[in-house]
């Protein structure tokens, strides 16, 4: 039995897990998908197109409500390189869309268009295209793009954040 758990918890940790998001503004639509074991099992985490359940009220706390404790400066510090640590983990399979920016300001718009294009114009892929508006203030698009990390490469990555929070 323990032997059919580790191998479990194996194929967890070494199958690829795939996050698929796809976005529109026109119509708006958001929808975010994680596919375990390396995309076989699709689990929808963000849809917007599906009805929503109106939110349930909530009751009347009895006594005051505790104060929220914030993190300390530590936490923080050890979050955030650990995020970019996982960052690397992450491979970027698909990267697909289009952006349709406009500042309101043609000067403004150029200016942004032309810092952004450098930039777009160094990664990788090709697939994304930016189009400056300069004839009106909008942000508009369409866009997909598909990640996959192994788990296990994350571990380390958990063992440095809980080292440094000692």
């Amino acid at each position: 039995m323990m032997l059919w758990a580790l191998a479990g918890l194996a194929v967890l940790l070494l199958a690829p897990l795939r996050l698929r998001a796809e976005a529109s503004s026109d119509p708006a639509r958001l929808r975010v998908e994680l596919g375990l074991l390396g995309g076989l099992l699709p689990v929808a985490l963000v849809d917007s197109t599906r009805a929503r359940k109106p939110p349930r009220p909530k009751p009347e706390p009895a006594r005051p409500a505790k104060k929220k404790r914030r993190p300390s400066a530590r936490m923080l510090r050890a979050g955030a390189r650990a995020g970019i640590e996982a960052l690397g983990c992450l491979r970027i399979d698909r990267l697909r869309g289009e952006a349709r920016i406009g500042l309101g300001d043609p000067a403004l718009t150029g200016e942004f268009w032309g810092r952004a294009s450098g930039i777009l114009i160094a990664l990788p892929w090709r697939g994304f295209r930016l189009v400056p508006l300069f004839d009106r203030q909008a942000l508009e698009g369409e866009g997909e793009i598909a990640l996959s990390v192994i788990p296990a490469r994350l571990l380390p990555v958990l063992a440095r954040f809980v080292w440094r929070l000692r």
